[in-house]
């Protein structure tokens, strides 16, 4: 798989995810323009890629902020001239930790739960919104959106009734899109990981707790962020030009 002379969007791009796929777009050519709501950690994904400096650009912004989303779309489309797609990583749950995995309605505020959606669901709207007519100039673009096994509200120990429907709803954005970008070349599909063991989740668990998930997989092996930059990549290159409205499970087999 190549990415050479194509060119991203990558949100949450300094994250466990995000600098996994940044990594792999620009060892395989690609140029990135990459946003994250912490400029330090964008400092730290340009110093950890000094070979690819030239095709790496960063910015910081609030990605569930329209105006944030305008300004990245038309700084990449400056920087770079053409934009294949965009992957839209932002997300999460905030504070993540066992207190809030499977908290009961009871115990979320609305502020929470409308926080939730604004960072995975918002953001994930607005970043798109804002490549669109970009997109439907060249009548070709990618957009990539991350989801999670949440959404799907089978299994405990996986998110809470703020996250899961979060979730839900990009899974429903992407299907919606699919259908009626089409039309105009824009491919838009979604990736559902389950429990996804970054540094930062690894630190906000006990090790029971993570081994837990280890023994319920099929594969008795955890998702890490390389695993999900792989699914990204495959599904922004032009090798899955034909795939368009799919969810794509990265689990180990966990359903």
């Amino acid at each position: 798989m190549s990415h050479a002379k194509r060119h991203y969007v990558v949100t949450a791009a300094a994250g466990g995810i995000g600098s996994s796929l940044v990594k792999r777009l620009l060892d395989e050519g690609a140029s990135v323009f990459a946003c994250d709501i912490s400029s330090k950690r964008l400092a730290l994904l340009t110093e950890h890629n000094p070979e690819a400096k030239e095709r790496l650009a960063t910015q910081k912004v609030d990605t569930a902020e329209a105006s944030g989303c305008v300004a990245v779309a038309a700084a990449a489309i400056e920087a770079f001239g053409t934009i294949h797609g965009v992957a839209n990583i932002a997300g999460g749950i905030v504070g993540i930790g066992e207190d809030l995995i499977d908290r009961p309605i009871e115990r979320i505020t609305a502020d929470e739960f409308n926080g939730t959606l604004r960072l995975n669901l918002l953001s994930t709207f607005l970043m798109t919104q804002a490549l669109i007519a970009h997109f439907r100039g060249r009548h070709y673009g990618k957009v990539v959106n991350v989801a999670s096994l949440a959404a799907f509200g089978n299994f405990d120990h996986m998110g809470n009734a703020a996250y899961d429907a979060a979730k839900a709803g990009v899974i429903g954005l992407t299907q919606t899109l699919c259908r009626s970008l089409g039309p105009d070349g824009i491919r838009v599909n979604v990736v559902a990981p389950g429990s996804v063991f970054t540094e930062r989740v690894q630190a906000a668990f006990s090790k029971e707790f993570i081994e837990a998930q280890r023994a319920r997989i099929p594969l008795h092996v955890l998702t890490g962020p390389n695993d999900i930059a792989n699914a990204l990549a495959f599904l922004l290159s032009d090798e899955s030009d034909q795939i368009s409205g799919e969810t794509i499970r990265v689990s180990g087999g966990l359903r």
